[in-house]
């Protein structure tokens, strides 16, 4: 047992990396995390994942069932992988089940939204991003403006975060 009190920060940067380690370990080899995970699969995101349910009204109030109709149409058919997901291979609920999977394996999950022509035929998709890729410790207390990062996250002078420091996964930067 510790006999001094450690800081939250302190605990992460200490012991992310080995609990997350160990979490995932668990989740391939270990019957009782297996199910775990499968129950979150099922009870959380669902046979169909998280649905919208458009509800534009008219100016008298009632239900614009014309436009709600094409809003929902153009939701499901954004959905397919090759919309939605940046890669064009995980549909809408596929990258549900990540997020969850994530959340309950490793403590968080972190997805990016992608804008623009590498997005796809919408214009907007989504990325799923590994979090053990934003360093826990990864610290800098001194920036320009009273910023600071701390495990890999970038804050403003008041604790808003305004970015997220990854290590990457390309060849050509381990080069350098």
């Amino acid at each position: 047992w510790g006999t001094m009190p450690l800081t939250a920060d302190d605990v992460v940067r200490r012991n992310l990396r080995v609990l997350v380690a160990r979490s995932r370990e668990q989740v391939a080899n270990n019957d009782y995390a297996k199910k775990f995970m499968q129950m979150n699969r099922q009870n959380v995101v669902g046979p169909r994942g998280v649905q919208l349910q458009a509800q534009s009204r008219d100016s008298d109030g009632t239900l614009d069932t014309l436009a709600n109709d094409a809003i929902e149409r153009a939701w499901r058919d954004w959905s397919r992988p090759e919309n939605c997901d940046v890669t064009g291979v995980q549909s809408l609920r596929s990258l549900q089940n990540s997020a969850v999977m994530g959340a309950a394996r490793d403590g968080e999950f972190m997805i990016r939204i992608v804008t623009g022509t590498d997005a796809g035929p919408w214009g907007i998709a989504l990325q799923v991003l590994d979090p053990q890729r934003c360093a826990p410790d990864n610290d800098q207390l001194r920036l320009k403006g009273g910023r600071f990062i701390r495990h890999g996250i970038e804050f403003n002078r008041f604790g808003r975060p305004v970015a997220y420091h990854f290590t990457t996964t390309d060849p050509e930067d381990d080069q350098d």
